[in-house]
């Protein structure tokens, strides 16, 4: 066989290796920078007290927002009342409406049935965050 096709050969076969390879970790190293400073709204919701109503025996779930969303907005929060085992209950959900970045603000969650099964649980589930104010490109 000559030179040249075996150097053709050679070539051909570490593209076919390191061309997939490089470009899977491009996608990575892309993926990492455009997601390197993301936040989730979760991040910014605290609960600050959990404990049985005492007049309604229902679980109270109080919760501090501070917003570090950059804009102001909306804060709507899941809450998950477990009992001791850790096993969900029931969820609830409580809204702060109109929250300017770096603002603290404050929910009650109830739940809805009566808790006597000692001291609940109080797990924020899932936060979301809506913009009430438009973003550089027009749109909240």
């Amino acid at each position: 066989m000559p030179r040249w096709a075996v150097v053709m050969l050679w070539v051909v076969g570490a593209l076919v290796v390191l061309v997939p390879v490089g470009g899977i970790g491009a996608y990575i190293y892309a993926v990492g920078e455009n997601h390197e400073n993301m936040r989730f709204p979760s991040e910014d919701v605290t609960v600050a007290r959990c404990a049985v109503d005492p007049v309604s025996k229902r679980p109270v779930a109080e919760l501090s927002v501070t917003s570090q969303a950059g804009r102001r907005g909306s804060y709507t929060v899941t809450v998950e009342f477990q009992d001791e085992r850790e096993k969900a209950v029931e969820r609830g959900f409580g809204v702060v409406e109109d929250l300017a970045d770096g603002g603290t603000g404050r929910t009650v969650v109830m739940g809805a049935e009566a808790y006597e099964q000692g001291v609940p649980r109080c797990v924020v589930y899932e936060a979301g965050f809506r913009a009430t104010e438009p973003t550089a490109g027009g749109t909240p």
